[in-house]
């Protein structure tokens, strides 16, 4: 291949590549139980927040939060960007956006959306089909009388089955009485 051919290949793969639109997951309240399987609340303090999550999905836990004006925190604070929409200080849409190189594994994945000025006071969205480098496009949280303040993402371990427990317990039974009955 000649270097112009080379070249002209580059260029055009750098061309698509620039131009291939971005797939994102579009999460709207407006579809919560609907195409959306949502909880929300009243409650407005982070603590309580988190503890009425915590009744809902034992185990879950937050890996990225982004507060809106400012910093971001989490076990993958660095590996996503959220930008606000709207106006700066009373924003209804977001994007989280995959930076790299780490990205959230979902089992079990949720989007948290705060206000905390209106009710509900939160949404939980859950986002388990979401492979973790898409982009998530929040959109028309709080139009009318509201903002969003804080968008996370929890993650909630898959727990293992009782029958996986069962087996292992009966497993282990079978080689103790194999020992057994050679001494």
């Amino acid at each position: 291949m000649s270097k112009s051919h080379l070249f002209g290949a580059i260029a055009a793969l750098t061309l698509g590549l620039a131009t291939a639109p971005a797939s994102a997951i579009v999460i709207d309240p407006a579809q919560c139980g609907i195409t959306l399987s949502c909880d929300s609340g009243t409650e407005t303090g982070t603590s309580a927040i988190i503890a009425a999550i915590e009744a809902l999905y034992p185990g879950i836990s937050e890996v990225y939060k982004q507060d809106q004006g400012g910093s971001e925190s989490g076990a993958h604070a660095g590996d996503y960007s959220t930008a606000f929409f709207n106006t700066p200080s009373d924003p209804e849409d977001a994007l989280i956006t995959w930076d790299g190189p780490g990205f959230v594994s979902c089992p079990s994945c949720y989007v948290l959306v705060k206000d905390g000025n209106a009710i509900p006071a939160w949404y939980l969205i859950d986002i388990s089909s979401w492979d973790g480098m898409e982009d998530l496009d929040l959109q028309n949280f709080w139009p009318t009388q509201g903002a969003i303040s804080h968008v996370s993402i929890f993650v909630r371990p898959i727990p293992i089955p009782a029958a996986f427990w069962l087996f292992g317990s009966g497993l282990l039974g079978f080689v103790a009485m194999a020992r057994r009955t050679r001494a």
